[in-house]
């Protein structure tokens, strides 16, 4: 290997930095660390050999320039990626098929139960520098909220990609449920999550559920199963995070405490413009007791007690509906926004649309 390591894992940076969700530099370099973490120099030299869409292992075997390598030790060590998180494989005509995946959602997701305190660490580092400004920063996100179904008005018709239960019953099988990383990740530091002691709460379904079970990751569940999951998870008043698209790819349970995504959001002043929701709560004031239940279940601080009574803050609300149901006098009801968010149908559709935005951006700023 003739290339110096801080230029494999700079390159492997500048190649990742081209996708959607991007992997920018830092004057600190923290984001080599945090790639160092999870990639060998083999790997990471290798790593760049991929692209965002999938590649054929002969494809990926052939484009090796002086293929130092033998076919079967390089399908061990893209295999062996796979076990440890860094990229995503597929099966399709019997043919393995490799790609990049991004650090969120993807290589960061994918270190459930193989979590250390030195990656989360610099992780965080990385998270409250460069790469949290380009997870929010095209205002184009990868995630959705879903409403909790008790929380809606009646009268308010619910889109199919607004409804939990139709989209569980059309996501494609199998679904495998897994371990909460922000949760494991707050465990490890002994800094148990305040709102729930559920662990699993975090489902993939299809090709990704599919590689979850496969790995050890996630176990299936039924259909049935995850409807109940959601159900436990609502009454503990987490929000229901997901894909952001029509046909979601993946659904989380999330808390203000520990989800990565939330606790980012809550250090915004409008949280509502960034995640997707289509719905935000109402309070009415005759009826509310001021008892604080809502300000308790609310996971991105938008509520507070004025005068004896909960008084919402719109732009921090993003719909999710957990401070609905548990309101002693129904006092708190969601309705529609007047400009409705509709979901990508594709999470191709949607990485796209983040691209053009980024270019976009970079076009406003020369």
């Amino acid at each position: 290997m003739t290339e110096k390591i801080s230029d494999i894992y700079r390159n492997l940076q500048r190649h990742l930095n081209q996708f959607p969700i991007g992997l920018p530099a830092t004057k600190s370099g923290i984001e080599l660390k945090v790639l160092k973490h999870v990639f060998t120099e083999e790997e990471a030299l290798l790593a760049t050999k991929l692209d965002w869409s999938y590649k054929a292992l002969e494809e990926i075997y052939e484009s090796g320039k002086n293929k130092e390598i033998s076919f079967q030790t390089l399908e061990e060590i893209l295999e062996n990626m796979v076990k440890k998180g860094t990229i995503k494989y597929k099966i399709d005509n019997d043919k393995k098929l490799y790609k990049n995946i991004p650090l969120v959602v993807g290589i960061f997701e994918y270190q459930v139960n193989k979590l250390t305190k030195e990656f989360l660490n610099d992780f965080e580092e990385y998270l409250l520098t460069a790469f949290g400004a380009e997870v929010l920063g095209t205002k184009i996100f990868q995630f959705r909220t879903i409403p909790i179904d008790e929380s809606i008005a009646p009268e308010h018709h619910i889109a199919h990609y607004d409804e939990i239960e139709y989209v569980i019953n059309n996501v494609k099988h199998p679904i495998g449920v897994t371990n909460c990383a922000c949760r494991q990740a707050k465990d490890l530091f002994d800094q148990p999550c305040n709102q729930t002691s559920l662990r699993e709460t975090c489902m993939y379904f299809g090709k990704t559920g599919q590689l979850f079970i496969d790995q050890g990751w996630a176990r299936s569940i039924s259909k049935e199963e995850a409807i109940e999951l959601l159900k436990n998870a609502e009454k503990d008043g987490l929000v229901i995070q997901s894909g952001n698209t029509t046909n979601p790819e993946f659904i989380c349970c999330c808390c203000g405490c520990c989800c990565q995504i939330l606790m980012r959001l809550k250090m915004v002043p409008r949280p509502a413009r960034i995640l997707a929701a289509n719905y935000y709560a109402e309070i009415n004031s005759e009826l509310c007791g001021g008892c604080g239940t809502c300000v308790e279940r609310c996971q991105l601080n938008a509520i507070k007690i004025v005068d004896n009574s909960a008084k919402l803050t719109l732009k921090r609300c993003i719909g999710c509906g957990v401070c609905v149901p548990t309101c002693p006098e129904q006092a708190i009801q969601l309705k529609k926004r007047d400009t409705i968010s509709i979901p990508p149908q594709s999470k191709k559709e949607l990485y796209t649309m983040i691209m053009d935005k980024k270019q976009e951006i970079r076009s406003k700023n020369k």
